[in-house]
């Protein structure tokens, strides 16, 4: 199920951050970036997996999607396959709501209970809009009891005189004081104008004051794509940075992101370590038709496969 969560978030649901109750927000930037996937104008989308004990691809999962009249992704659920029953399960549903400007303005992700055999809400997301530019993304979870939305967590989010996204904070809600406390701030810095941010700088809210906790320092190709982050923590009692992790990004010369490695600075040797990356192919059309990932084995020096996917239309490869 891990395994299987990763493709669902990666590819349906890059928003669905908070499934229980006790999850934290991760200490990212909010990214509306998601992978161009293969529908080829169909509405349903099928991921393969491939089977090294039987050296063959078997069904994964599928994703339907529904359109409204302005080809607008209104519905999208899963269901994954069951190899015993060797048919399709539900898993989960999210539908979509615009505004007079095509903006979406509301998620609301569901999940199948197999006891009632029914959907059952998990999330729900609003987002508000200065002009073109979103000024609030408030996420809450479905609370079973009085079954009614309960706050999680919002960003509120500020640009530059240039349009360009420079401050994004994050709050949690205080479900005592019913009040929102400041938890994250991110803020960027950029070398040139209407440019992507160079620098990210990350602070905790602690002591009723914002404290540095770590920065990204980012680069990108001469598409803007971006190509290298760094990230670093913040190190009071030794006041310098600390390498943590490294995240590097490949492209075709189409601008599609072929691969992507994860690293950790390793103190004890004083260099990179890698431990995940993926590697993907596409068609002409740019959408993404094959992925594999890999975990890195310091033992053997070498990468493993741990999931390899296909995605088709079709409902065989």
């Amino acid at each position: 199920m891990k395994t299987m969560s990763k493709i669902l978030i990666g590819i349906v649901l890059s928003a669905f951050i908070i499934i229980n109750a006790n999850a934290q927000p991760k200490s990212e930037i909010p990214d509306d970036n998601k992978p161009k996937m293969n529908w080829s104008c169909a509405d349903t989308l099928y991921t393969f997996q491939f089977n090294s004990a039987t050296n063959s691809w078997t069904f994964f999962q599928r994703e339907i999607r529904r359109f409204d009249a302005n080809q607008n992704p209104t519905e999208n659920f899963v269901q994954v396959w069951n190899n015993n029953s060797q048919n399709w399960s539900n898993y989960l549903r999210v539908n979509y709501t615009y505004d007079e400007k095509q903006n979406e303005i509301e998620e609301i992700t569901q999940q199948w209970d197999n006891s009632t055999s029914n959907w059952v809400n998990a999330q729900l997301r609003t987002t508000s809009y200065n002009g073109r530019h979103k000024e609030e993304v408030l996420f809450q979870q479905w609370k079973k009891p009085t079954n009614e939305w309960y706050n999680i967590i919002k960003y509120l989010i500020k640009y530059n005189e240039n349009g360009d996204k420079n401050t994004v904070v994050i709050k949690l809600y205080n479900g005592v004081t019913r009040e929102w406390d400041n938890h994250k701030r991110f803020l960027m810095e950029f070398d040139y104008d209407f440019a992507p941010p160079s620098e990210v700088i990350a602070e905790s809210w602690a002591s009723n004051n914002w404290k540095t906790e770590g920065k990204y320092d980012i680069l990108y190709n001469w598409r803007g794509d971006k190509t290298q982050e760094i990230r670093y923590t913040w190190n009071q009692s030794k006041n310098s940075w600390l390498e943590g992790i490294m995240l590097e990004m490949f492209y075709d010369k189409n601008g599609n992101q072929t691969e992507y490695i994860e690293k950790k600075f390793d103190y004890t040797n004083k260099n990179w370590i890698s431990f995940n990356k993926f590697t993907a192919n596409y068609n002409e059309e740019g959408y993404m038709i094959e992925k594999i990932e890999y975990t890195y084995n310091r033992a053997t020096s070498n990468w493993e496969i741990k999931g390899q996917y296909k995605f088709t239309t079709d409902t065989e490869i």
